[in-house]
């Protein structure tokens, strides 16, 4: 399966490698010289004229090859084609090959032209029957030639005995042993005419054209499918290579156990697909049902707060630059929200596209507002459509170049873990947000979300560090499918030619500035019930409503939703709370 996605992502290399191999395949054809080839066969026989010869003898084809293939034969064939090359030159033209168990030598000339290739084949051939057959005749000679002057000198011999018998007595020992010498002479005479006889009628035959070279039709080379197919090979081969090289340099993170593999982060959730749409994400979907079974996980994974009556805070950082956390928090949020719990999230990114994807209306409520004390965390809270337990803390017009407060940033998330059974805070990566690391360190639970195809194993390991360094509670990964770009072509919305100050506060720094702010005034105390702050300066309070389950009523602003203490909680027993209405609404 790693193999099959490495060409599923590489494929458009190896395709292009091939065109580009078969394109260079081409181009050697075309530039090659046409050459034309013709061949001879020939049939070798046995040269056997003495009288040692055996008829069944087989000639070693091996060495005529290269017998062929020699500058005397070379030389007789320039004599043949009437040629000025050079004799060696003319042998680099000629190839001998000898087909399986036989006595066949097949004699192949290449040339310019076909009637060079033809001369030459066939020149060569004749040549090596004619110095064969010259070779074998002059043995020949050189044997009977022999034989004569042997038989010569036998005949020397016998008429010096025959004179010894006619001068020696009758029955005398000298008679006897001259004629004893004759009848030697005599049957050694016989013998060398024996062998004499045969030679004096033996045929020289070194072999025969059996299938004379043709005029060829086509060149022999360049080979065009040859060509084609070698230069696809060493295209796809070279691909195969680059491919590789590619996709081990390439630390983009694809798959769920790329994380765990190179990171070593556990992975909580690898969503499936691909998204159209930055959308909020109906229950039926299947990514909704995957962020449905993390929330059930994370619902008994995540422990409670050290205090008491408080909600779990659980962090969401991108592994990247992009929307994937945002994506990721929005659709986790709402799945909580459909079991009745009640939902904050809260983005510390200027560039979010939370309010694209939930679909409020960003106004001038915001966490900007709230940073600068314009107005209070709740009533900067913006309900989404369709899902009344979930509200959305929009960034605003956060500035990207000043670092957050920190400390107003976990009075407010204080503030709000006291109303709300989870708050979500997506922020940026910790590497771009310094307040992603100091916020790590005061949650519940941090998870990382990577987008596949977008997000970097060396980001995600960067990350992980700037967490480790603050001790944050890092759980797990979540790898998000590639999401699109956000309406507009770029995530980050225009920043306003004006941007409002905050108003004067003596003893305060400003809003560029990078000091801790003082702590905001606690909108819930948790000593003697739960209790709102009504109207600001005022420091009036409302009583406690009486529990007991709360209606819940529209979507808009004003409208009434149920606290975490107004029933038994999906994560535990009922607390002491209440339920805001549209005066707490407004602060």
């Amino acid at each position: 399966m790693a193999y099959l996605g490495w060409l599923r992502r590489r494929w458009w290399i190896l395709l292009l490698a091939a065109v580009l191999g078969t394109a260079g395949g081409l181009a050697v054809s075309q530039l090659q010289h046409a050459l034309y080839t013709s061949t001879t066969s020939l049939l070798v026989r046995p040269l056997g004229t003495g009288s040692d010869s055996n008829p069944n003898a087989k000639v070693n084809l091996d060495t005529e090859a290269q017998v062929v293939q020699s500058i005397v034969v070379a030389d007789r064939a320039r004599t043949l084609m009437k040629s000025t090359t050079p004799a060696d030159q003319l042998v680099q033209s000629a190839t001998v090959t000898v087909p399986p168990n036989s006595q066949i030598l097949q004699v192949a000339y290449e040339a310019d032209s076909p009637t060079q290739a033809q001369a030459g084949s066939h020149a060569f051939a004749q040549a090596y029957l004619d110095l064969r057959k010259a070779t074998a005749q002059k043995g020949l000679d050189n044997e009977k030639a022999a034989l004569n002057q042997q038989i010569a000198d036998v005949k020397k011999q016998l008429s010096a005995v025959a004179g010894r018998i006619a001068a020696a007595p009758a029955n005398s020992v000298q008679r006897e042993q001259a004629e004893a010498d004759r009848t030697v002479l005599t049957n050694q005479s016989a013998s060398l005419n024996n062998r004499l006889s045969p030679l004096l009628s033996a045929d020289t035959d070194p072999g025969e054209i059996i299938s004379d070279a043709r005029l060829p039709d086509s060149p022999s080379s360049p080979n065009r499918t040859l060509n084609l197919a070698s230069g696809m090979g060493a295209g796809l081969l070279l691909g195969i290579v680059l491919a590789l090289i590619l996709d081990r340099l390439d630390t983009r993170v694809r798959r769920g156990r790329d994380i765990s593999d190179r990171v070593g982060l556990p992975l909580l959730l690898e969503l499936p697909g691909r998204t159209a749409t930055l959308a909020v994400l109906p229950a039926g979907h299947k990514i909704s049902r995957e962020l449905g079974r993390l929330r059930n996980v994370l619902l008994s994974a995540v422990p409670e707060p050290a205090q008491a009556g408080r909600g779990r805070q659980i962090l969401l950082c991108d592994g990247s630059a992009g929307t994937a956390a945002g994506f990721v928090a929005a659709n986790l949020a709402a799945a909580y929200a459909r079991t009745g719990q009640q939902v904050a999230l809260v983005t510390t990114k200027p560039d979010s596209a939370l309010t694209a994807i939930t679909g409020v209306a960003e106004g001038r409520h915001n966490l900007a507002a709230v940073l600068r004390r314009d107005v209070p965390a709740l009533k900067a809270l913006a309900p989404v459509p369709g899902l009344g337990q979930l509200r959305v803390l929009v960034p605003g017009d956060l500035d990207a170049d000043v670092e957050l407060p920190v400390a107003a940033l976990l009075e407010i998330l204080s503030e709000l873990a006291a109303r709300f059974d989870h708050v979500l805070i997506e922020t940026a990566q910790p590497t771009l947000a310094v307040e992603a690391q100091a916020l790590g360190r005061h949650v519940d639970a941090v998870i990382m979300v990577a987008e596949a195809g977008r997000t970097r194993s060396g980001e995600l390991t960067a990350a992980l560090r700037q967490f480790e360094q603050v001790d944050a509670p890092v759980i797990g990964a979540v790898l998000a499918p590639r999401l699109p770009v956000p309406a507009g072509g770029a995530a980050k919305p225009a920043m306003p030619a004006i941007r409002p100050k905050p108003r004067p506060n003596p003893g305060s720094p400003s809003v560029e500035s990078t000091m801790v702010l003082p702590r905001m005034k606690p909108s819930v105390s948790g000593a003697s019930g739960a209790t709102a702050g009504k109207g600001g300066a005022s420091g009036s309070v409302k009583p406690a409503k009486p529990a007991g389950p709360m209606p819940v009523t529209g979507n808009g602003h004003g409208s009434t939703y149920r606290s975490r203490g107004d029933g038994t909680g999906t994560d535990g027993p009922a607390r002491s709370s209440y339920a805001l209405d549209s005066g707490e609404d407004l602060g």
